[in-house]
């Protein structure tokens, strides 16, 4: 799975936010560090080489956003040569102090700022390499500084506020990166997922309308091949029940497409308890024998009842294509001490594949969905579907 280099997930410093961030840490830091080294009192190549790698540092956090990586390698080469760099006298416009090394310029700040960016930005290990150099970079820091004493605090006290600051800081800054990359990773795979989600949900629906209704008018137009021969008279009845079963299918469809679409007209409600009966109904005129019982004072929610319905519909379904000649089956839905208890079972052929059909997995999703179980498999005589649903 990727996460696209400006994809989802928070975005603390975005595209204009990064330039921004560096503009300000430029107009704050960089005049001074720069002030610092010309009136060092060093040689002119070193106010040259340190005044670029100043530079360097505040051009690198404006583009650590769209290339971290590589701005990361290059503001800590300029870090380095900061480190490396002879003392600067402490003479400027406003104080006069010790000589003290480059490495604590304020721009040295902006190594925090990059190293955040390859660890939010940057899948691993690059990330733990840059904490691993940081850490390094801290140590040569602390080496680097080890006889400074221009400070008016006691040296214990400054070198823990040091120590403190430098791999505090670093670990903060990689910690921070590695959050904001986490979450970016979870957001994607919450979008991944709710797209998934979808596309089963729009799988099961179009399944269920398109195959039932097919199966509906498959059998009509089978039967009246042989029956108008011998009854003309029942030919309306016949292309009168294919001509319902297809408008049923497109009313369905359509309100399915409506939603997909997020069309703000009204859509037909979807089928529930009370539609059972006429869906038993055109199963029979399709040809199958069907016995049906069902509690009339059962009361559920929508989404439970359009889970029992579509339960039912899929399991008369593959009886009329997959039970042979003249099938028989029972529908129950009655009130269970666990909730609504649904039984689909039927004589006929016994499917022996075990892999299950995509109308199972359907069934399964959506008893899943509403937190019921399923049981469905072969009998001795035919097929059997179980279904417990809560209220």
């Amino acid at each position: 799975m990727s996460i696209p280099a400006h994809g989802p997930g928070p975005r603390w410093f975005g595209h204009v936010g990064q330039p921004a961030l560096a503009l300000v840490l430029a107009v704050f830091l960089l005049p001074p560090g720069l002030q610092s080294v010309r009136v060092g009192g060093i040689s002119t190549a070193w106010v040259v080489g340190l005044a670029i790698a100043l530079v360097v540092l505040h051009i690198c956090v404006a583009t650590a956003r769209r290339w971290p990586s590589q701005s990361f390698v290059i503001g800590t080469l300029a870090c380095a040569t900061l480190a490396a760099g002879p003392d600067i006298d402490g003479v400027t416009d406003f104080v006069e102090a010790s000589e003290y090394s480059p490495i604590l310029l304020p721009s040295t700040l902006c190594f925090f700022a990059l190293l955040y960016s390859v660890s939010a930005h940057t899948r691993p290990p690059l990330p733990n390499y840059a904490l691993g150099l940081g850490l390094a970079g801290c140590c040569v820091t602390l080496a680097r500084l080890w006889g400074f004493t221009g400070t008016p605090i006691a040296t214990w006290a400054w070198w823990l506020f040091l120590g403190t600051t430098a791999f505090g800081g670093t670990i903060a800054a990689w910690a921070l990166g590695r959050y904001r990359f986490t979450r970016a990773l979870w957001a994607t795979q919450k979008a991944e997922r709710l797209a998934a989600d979808e596309r089963r949900h729009i799988a099961r629906e179009m399944h269920d309308v398109v195959a039932h209704s097919v199966a509906v008018m498959v059998s009509h137009a089978e039967a009246g091949r042989l029956v108008v021969v011998n009854s003309p008279e029942r030919a309306p009845e016949i292309f009168t029940t294919i001509a319902d079963a297809g408008r049923e299918a497109l009313t369905e469809m359509r309100g399915l497409l409506a939603v997909l679409r997020d069309d703000a007209a009204a859509t037909e409600p979807q089928p529930g308890l009370a539609e059972l009966p006429a869906l038993i109904d055109r199963m029979r005129a399709a040809g199958v024998d069907i016995e049906f019982s069902s509690d009339d004072q059962l009361h559920t929610t929508p989404a439970v009842a359009l889970t029992i319905y579509r339960i039912i519909q899929e399991a008369l379904t593959n009886i009329t294509r997959h039970a042979g000649e003249k099938p028989s089956a029972r529908v129950a839905v009655d009130s269970g001490p666990d909730g609504i208890e649904v039984h689909v079972t039927n004589t006929g052929v016994v499917q022996t594949d075990p892999r299950p059909g995509r109308g199972l997995i359907g069934m399964q999703e959506r008893v899943d969905a509403v937190g019921g179980t399923l049981k469905a498999g072969p009998t001795a005589t035919g097929w059997t579907v179980e279904v417990t649903v809560p209220r």
